[in-house]
């Protein structure tokens, strides 16, 4: 599968007329290609949106598009309100070739580390030996990977992994206890070249909520 991962910056104070614009079209695209997920922004940078589909292939990606362009409730946005966009193509970590979707939890950490080029084989092969043990505290709902070698635009050798927690005190909880972990973080630490970490919350039509 290929998934592609949207994020959207608007004008302040026009992301709720945006959230609303999908969702009075999300009913009708939804046949065209699966949601993962569609979030909005809770801390970090304000004022946006997130979202991912998933696709057979690049082949069904273009024809949802076109499909997409072509029908009158196409665009949902006011490009006019749009300050940023971005868009990556990714595909799902061999440890969590599906990602969950359903009731998980109030807020959504997405974590975007990036690595050392070629070291994504080795990541996967650390992640899927600890994380059951990671998974006892809270689930990884997905987690998707860009590595150089596979494809060849977006953000190379990003690895994008999203959290729920029921809230932020579940958050810190989990935070602390996953630092316990023996070799949790450490397996990582070898290949790491940056990270960051967002907060999100999951509108009310989101997959994932």
């Amino acid at each position: 599968m290929l998934y592609e991962v949207r994020a959207y910056t608007f004008t302040q104070g026009s992301l709720d007329e945006a959230i609303k614009g999908f969702r009075r079209t999300v009913e009708e695209r939804v046949k065209l290609s699966r949601l993962i997920c569609f979030f909005r922004s809770a801390i970090g940078d304000l004022d946006r949106m997130f979202h991912i589909w998933e696709y057979e292939n690049s082949a069904h990606r273009e024809s949802a598009r076109d499909e997409a362009q072509n029908a009158s409730w196409w665009p949902p946005l006011k490009a006019e309100k749009i300050l940023y966009q971005q868009t990556r193509l990714m595909a799902a970590a061999s440890f969590r070739l599906e990602p969950r979707t359903g009731a998980m939890g109030g807020f959504y950490e997405i974590r975007s580390d990036t690595f050392q080029a070629g070291t994504m084989e080795k990541l996967g092969a650390a992640w899927a030996e600890h994380l059951p043990e990671r998974e006892k505290l809270s689930p990884l709902a997905a987690a998707f990977a860009n590595p150089a070698s596979e494809f060849a635009s977006g953000i190379l050798n990003e690895f994008l992994h999203i959290w729920p927690y029921r809230d932020l005190n579940h958050w810190a909880e989990v935070d602390e206890a996953a630092g316990k972990l023996t070799g949790w973080r450490d397996c990582s630490n070898p290949y790491l070249r940056s990270r960051k970490s967002e907060i999100w919350r999951p509108v009310d039509f989101s997959p994932m909520c």
